[in-house]
C-alpha cells in the first residue's frame, strides 16, 4: 500500500508540472513572437507585460557595433499604464523616474519646449490642455521638427502615431506629443527616404545642424517610439557617437526597426545627447544605455531634459 501511495503521488506532482508548462507555453510564445529575429539580442521580462530587448553585434553585415534597448508593453495584458512626465525646469531621466510611483522603464521623450530659438516648432498637450502649441512657419528650418505625433488616452493604455495635421485643434486626443521624422505609417517605412544622403554630394558642415539632412541623414544616437501590429507600445534607444555603438541615421533606424519588429507605425523622438534609457533596478543608476554628454562610454553621462515616457 506504502508504494502505491508514494507512486501515486509521484504522478500527481509529474501531471501538475506538466499542466504547468502547458499554460506558461503560450504566454512565452506571445511575448517573444514580435521580435522577429533573435540572433544577437538578449531579452528580459520584467513583468508579464513588459519585456527588454537589448541588441549587440560585432558581426552583422548591416547593423555592427550597434547597441539598442527597446521595451516592448503591451498594454492588452491590462497590468499597466504608460505615462508622459513634464517639468519645465527640467531633470535627469532618473531623477524623473524617482517621482513616478510604480515606474518600471522610461526614455527621454520629444523635442525641448523651453527652448528661445526653438520652441515653437512643437506640439505638447497633456490631459486635454495644449501646453506648447506649433507656429513656426514651413520655411522655418524646423519644418518638419513636428512631423509626426503621438496620441493617447489619459489612462496611458491606447496609443496611436500618425503624421501630424494641420490644424492641431482638430485632433481630439487628450494627450498629444510631436516628434520626427515619421519612420513607418501604417507599415510603410517612410523613414527610408526621408532624410536619405544617397548619392547626394553635400558638405554637410556647412549646413545649419537643425537642417534635416544634416539632423536626420547621418549617425546619432536616436530615441523612437513605434506601435506594433498587436498594439504594444516600444520605446527604443540607439546609441552613438563611440566605436563600439555608432548610432544611426533616420534610414537606418527605419531599416532596422523593419527588420526586427516590423511596427505598424514608428516615430522618430529627441536624441542624441538626450537619449537615455531607464530600467528599474538596473545598477548603477537605473540607466542601461550610453548617454553621451559626459563623453564617455558609461551610464553616467545624463542630460537634463523636460519631458520623459515611462511604463509603470
Amino acid at each position: 500500500m506504502k508504494n502505491k501511495k508514494h507512486w501515486g503521488m509521484l504522478l500527481a506532482i509529474a501531471l501538475t508540472m506538466v499542466a504547468c508548462a502547458t499554460k506558461k507555453a503560450p504566454i512565452s510564445v506571445t511575448k517573444l513572437s514580435e521580435l522577429l529575429d533573435r540572433k544577437d539580442w538578449k531579452i528580459d521580462t520584467l513583468r508579464k507585460d513588459v519585456i527588454w530587448y537589448r541588441y549587440q553585434s560585432t558581426t552583422d553585415p548591416q547593423f555592427a557595433q550597434q547597441n539598442v534597448n527597446v521595451v516592448s508593453f503591451n498594454t492588452k495584458a491590462n497590468l499597466g499604464s504608460a505615462v508622459l512626465a513634464y517639468k519645465k525646469e527640467k531633470d535627469s531621466l532618473s531623477v524623473f523616474a524617482d517621482r513616478i510611483t510604480g515606474a518600471i522603464a522610461g526614455i527621454n521623450a520629444t523635442y525641448f519646449i523651453e527652448k528661445k530659438d526653438s520652441a515653437d516648432y512643437m506640439h505638447l498637450r497633456l490631459k486635454g490642455k495644449d501646453i506648447q502649441q506649433v507656429k513656426v512657419p514651413k520655411s522655418s528650418i524646423y519644418w518638419w521638427k513636428h512631423q509626426g505625433m503621438m496620441t493617447f488616452n489619459n489612462e496611458g493604455t491606447q496609443f496611436d502615431i500618425q503624421f501630424s495635421p494641420e490644424d492641431f485643434s482638430k485632433v481630439k486626443s487628450e494627450n498629444i506629443i510631436t516628434g520626427a521624422p515619421m519612420l513607418i505609417d501604417n507599415f510603410k517605412p517612410v523613414g527610408l527616404t526621408f532624410a536619405d544622403t544617397t548619392g547626394l554630394k553635400l558638405d554637410m558642415k556647412k549646413l545649419h545642424y537643425e537642417h534635416y539632412l544634416k539632423h536626420q541623414g547621418v549617425r546619432h544616437p536616436r530615441t523612437a517610439i513605434a506601435i506594433t501590429s498587436q498594439g504594444a507600445l516600444l520605446l527604443i534607444t540607439v546609441d552613438g557617437r563611440n566605436p563600439k555603438a555608432k548610432g544611426m541615421s533616420a534610414k537606418e533606424l527605419t531599416a532596422f526597426l523593419v527588420r526586427y519588429f516590423n511596427p505598424k507605425a514608428a516615430m522618430n523622438i529627441d536624441g542624441g545627447g538626450s537619449t537615455m534609457m531607464w530600467i528599474k533596478g538596473q545598477v548603477p543608476n537605473g540607466i542601461v544605455n550610453y548617454p553621451t554628454d559626459n563623453k564617455k562610454f558609461d551610464h553616467y553621462g545624463q542630460r537634463r531634459v523636460e519631458t520623459a515616457l515611462f511604463i509603470k
